[in-house]
């Protein structure tokens, strides 16, 4: 089919347009946006006929192995659209084989006239930025004196180049005209210049077609004949139309002509298509097509049609998710040299479950990685990966390597690994130094707020002379993130009883930002602060999403409560993080089945099979747990022996604690906790198993060093300082007694009742060295002063019933009224019940009574059970307010309904009365 398409206008004479023949398409207009022109593609059955255009890369190797000879039999504008392409691709590195091609074209097409071999010549010069050359050729001059005598194609190109500037000759009369024969000659190129400069409002010299006419001209001339090259110019009708510069914008029309391309052969063209139709910019969009032409374009090799189909078939839109051809498609790009597709199918591989996708990742990291300009990120999933294969400590000098050369391309998470890894060996000269320098520079270069907790851990855990409090604490400000982050059940508690703005946003931050402890934390919080339940379900869909999250909540459970249902529901939470992956969930899972449920012998092997495979995996969590609870016949000898191997290939700092248990060198031992310290979560938990571990082989400076660690994770949590103070306690030594008796005051006044009692133990000890009833008193009065009302009955009780004389010193000596007024005041259930029951109990006169229902109803109205009986009685007597057994009843209800036994049975004697 080579018959020429008929259009309203193809071709204008002289002649014509000065008779008024296209008066229809109305005068010049002078306005400067471009003209509305309806230019469609014909309405005729189209067949395949355009020769796909070679990927690059074949283009590239075909002729750079041509021996500049003879060109091959192919038609002639096939090789030169291949020549232009090389020009596109790099006018100046294959300036000589392009160069070459053009001389050569006339050997192939006797058709071809010189002046069209010079134009091409000449544009070659241009575009690979030999202006002078081109001068010195003479072609340019030669060119522009040939004048009329050349075609319309060399005519538009002599104009463009006497307006640019190329040619010495500055003559702008005789490049218009030179461009206005150019545009009778029916030059598209020439037309359009031409519509534009009148759109402009420029009167062009011999030229009075109407630029709505002139851009159908232009059109017209190129679609032509319906040959195998008319793909290449109906699309650039589709790019005039998305450009919008010369005729209006219009993606409708655009994508009827790429639709027309398409439907000749022209992959590339299909793939427009496509585009247009998954921007759904400004047309309507059509999944059906999208995914014909898409379809057809990978089909036809365009490698971005291939790159975007693999990516539709692996997120399952508009087509069924199918990995399979998701990998298909993705490969097909790479084999073209497709850098993004690559990217794409090792993502696909990292998130694979299937047989030899570890491998296949591993190849196509390093496919990434051999690029001539790689992803730093490649080196990094490398590194990591190697520390996956063979373990942490095995792999270490490997991954090390590889995170360096991700830190020189800037990968950011390289070089947080490469500092982690320096601060591991921050004993030896410098790395302690580099490692702070390298999260530094992660800060300063990338603003990672995160890299502020990397900072304060190191200084903390990694400083090579014991931690430097006062730049972790430093560090700790500006991460906005307390030293005594870490939320356990009664964390959670005092941060309800006692809010803090500052702690309830870090844990509201975490948890937004996905951390799984603190996703688990906010969801405790919400319960416990009684939010509403859309939030409550919100976070509980979260956490039910997260595998990690599920396990640290399920950890709550089993701290907070420890009845039997309570354990099982935990147990199922644990079961499903378990089988979803989540971190620490077989262990904490085998833990709770050991202690707990050992009478089911299915669970106990399930606790046993995920302990051994956690173990296997270098978890001293798991092995402690073997060592202790596997029965009589299982010894830490025993564990150590089986798992020595996992220890030395990829042990945590538990395990490295364990083994050093487990030997009895002592250069062995530090060895295996100068390992454990390197790989530390600088955690209270984790600062106490170490001070703990030093201890238990009576290296008492190092030991302290980790209390000190410890210690700086438990400003404002009194269990913390008690429990360091109990672990001090333990080494019988007057320093350490020192140190037990000092943490143990720090708990007691922040409110810790165990503390308190040890401390009155210690003080009253008539026979021991702390024996002192002044400082026991002093003690309790400043407990009691800054405790809240629930904490100071709590005190005042234990008092009473083991230390009656030190109450009634320490009730002269604090006020309780002031006391619980001031908690009142702030909104404490519990101070305005206390204040109440105290305005009762000295009735000076009926105002005190007045005040005291005042308190005891806005106690009961935040749920305070005591006040809701108090308030009931005072109802139903009349005291403080007007009598009323019906309110008497309501709030009776209330308290029974929350579990008040009084309120019970004055419920009953109420119910008799009546009867």
């Amino acid at each position: 089919m080579t018959g020429r398409l008929r259009f309203s206008v193809l071709r204008i004479s002289r002649l014509s347009v000065a008779a008024g023949v296209f008066a229809v398409f109305g005068a010049a207009s002078a306005a400067a946006k471009p003209v509305a022109v309806e230019f469609l593609p014909p309405a005729i059955e189209l067949k395949p006929i355009c020769e796909q255009r070679s990927q690059d890369s074949d283009v590239v190797g075909r002729w750079l192995a041509w021996d500049k000879k003879a060109l091959p039999k192919q038609q002639a504008w096939l090789v030169l659209r291949e020549a232009q392409r090389l020009r596109d691709i790099d006018p100046q590195q294959y300036f000589p084989i392009i160069k070459r091609m053009i001389e050569l074209l006339p050997t192939i097409d006797p058709g071809m006239k010189p002046d069209d071999v010079a134009a091409e010549e000449i544009t070659l010069y241009l575009r690979a930025g030999k202006t002078d050359e081109l001068r010195q050729s003479k072609m340019v001059e030669q060119l522009i004196n040939r004048g009329e005598a050349n075609t319309p194609k060399s005519l538009y190109l002599a104009a463009e180049l006497m307006l640019d500037g190329v040619s010495t000759k500055q003559d702008e009369k005789k490049a218009l005209s030179y461009l206005v024969s150019a545009a009778y000659g029916g030059n598209p190129n020439a037309l359009l210049e031409l519509a534009k400069r009148n759109l402009e409002g420029q009167q062009i010299q011999g030229w009075s077609v109407d630029p709505s006419l002139a851009v159908t001209m232009a059109f017209g001339a190129m679609v032509g004949k319906l040959d195998n090259g008319i793909c290449d110019r109906v699309t650039r009708i589709a790019r005039e139309y998305e450009k919008g510069e010369v005729v209006a914008a219009d993606r409708r029309i655009s994508e009827a002509w790429l639709r027309f391309a398409a439907d000749l052969g022209d992959g590339n063209a299909a793939w427009n298509v496509a585009r247009y139709h998954l921007d759904s910019s400004e047309i309507t969009k059509d999944n059906n097509l999208l995914i014909h032409y898409l379809q057809f374009a990978a089909d036809k090799g365009v490698v971005a049609a291939q790159s975007e189909l693999g990516h539709l078939y692996e997120v399952g839109a508009i087509v069924p998710r199918d990995l399979a051809k998701s990998e298909y498609y993705y490969q097909l790009a790479v084999a073209a040299g497709h850098r993004n597709s690559l990217i794409k199918l090792a993502n696909l591989y990292e998130d694979s479950d299937h047989e030899g996708g570890r491998e296949k990742y591993r190849h196509a990291l390093n496919e990434l990685a051999a690029l001539p300009d790689p992803p730093g990120w490649a080196f990094a999933k490398l590194g990591n990966l190697a520390i996956d294969d063979s373990g942490y400590w095995r792999a270490e000098k490997t991954a090390t390597e590889l995170f360096e050369k991700g830190a020189q391309l800037r990968d950011a998470t390289s070089i947080r690994s490469l500092a982690l890894i320096r601060l591991q060996h921050s004993a030896t000269d410098g790395q302690f130094d580099d490692g702070i320098n390298l999260l530094l520079e992660l800060l300063d270069s990338y603003g990672r707020t995160d890299t502020m907790a990397d900072l304060r851990d190191a200084y903390l855990c990694h400083a090579p002379e014991g931690p430097q409090i006062e730049k972790a604490k430093y560090w700790s400000v500006n991460a906005k993130e307390a030293l005594n982050a870490g939320w356990s059940v009664k964390t959670i508690e005092d941060l309800v009883e006692r809010p803090s703005t500052a702690e309830t946003a870090s844990l509201q931050s975490g948890a937004l930002n996905g951390q799984s402890n603190f996703i688990a934390g906010y969801l405790w919080y919400l319960k416990m602060s009684k939010a509403t339940p859309e939030a409550i379900g919100e976070w509980e869909k979260r956490v039910a999403q997260n595998p990690d999250a599920k396990t640290a909540y399920a950890v709550l459970m089993l701290e907070a409560d420890d009845g039997a249902d309570n354990k099982k529901a935990a147990l199922k939470m644990l079961l499903e993080a378990a089988q979803a992956g989540g971190r620490g969930a077989k262990t904490a899972a085998a833990d709770l089945i050991l202690t707990s449920l050992g009478q089911d012998a299915k669970l106990v092997k399930t606790a046993g099979d995920f302990l051994h495979a956690e173990a296997a995996g270098g978890s001293g969590a798991a092995m402690q747990l073997l060592a202790t609870k596997s029965g009589p016949s299982t010894s830490a000898a025993d564990v150590y022996r089986e798992y020595s191997d996992a220890i030395e290939a990829r042990g945590d700092t538990e395990a490295m604690i364990f083994a050093a248990g487990q030997v009895s060198d002592v250069e062995q031992k530090r060895s295996y906790l100068a390992r454990a310290a390197g790989r530390i979560d600088c955690s209270f938990d984790s600062a106490l198993s170490m001070a703990s571990a030093y201890f238990s082989f009576n290296q008492a400076a190092d030991a302290v060093k980790w209390m000190t660690v410890a210690e700086a994770f438990s400003a404002g949590k009194p269990w913390r300082s008690r429990l360091l103070g109990e672990t001090f306690q333990r080494i019988p030594q007057p320093d350490m007694q020192t140190n037990a008796m000092r943490l143990f005051e720090v708990a007691a006044l922040g409110g810790d009742a165990k503390a308190q009692q040890y401390l009155l133990k210690a003080y009253l000890d008539a026979a021991g060295a702390n024996y002192s009833q002044e400082k026991a008193v002093d003690l309790m009065v400043a407990t009691i002063s800054k405790a809240s009302p629930a904490q100071i009955l709590d005190s005042l009780s234990r008092l009473e019933r083991s230390h009656k004389a030190i109450q009634q010193q320490v009730l002269a000596r604090v006020n309780l009224a002031t006391l619980f007024h001031d908690a009142a005041a702030a909104g404490d259930p519990v101070g305005m019940r206390e204040f109440g029951k105290l305005q009762l109990a000295r009735m000076d006169g009926p105002e005190d009574a007045v005040v005291a229902q005042d308190m005891f109803q806005k106690a009961a109205g935040k749920g305070d059970v005591e006040a809701m009986v108090l308030l009931s009685r005072n109802y139903a007597f009349g005291i403080g307010t007007t009598p009323s057994l019906s309110l008497a009843r309501t709030w009776l209800e209330k308290a029974a309904s929350l579990g008040n036994k009084e309120a019970k049975e004055m419920l009953v004697v109420m119910t008799m009365k009546a009867n």
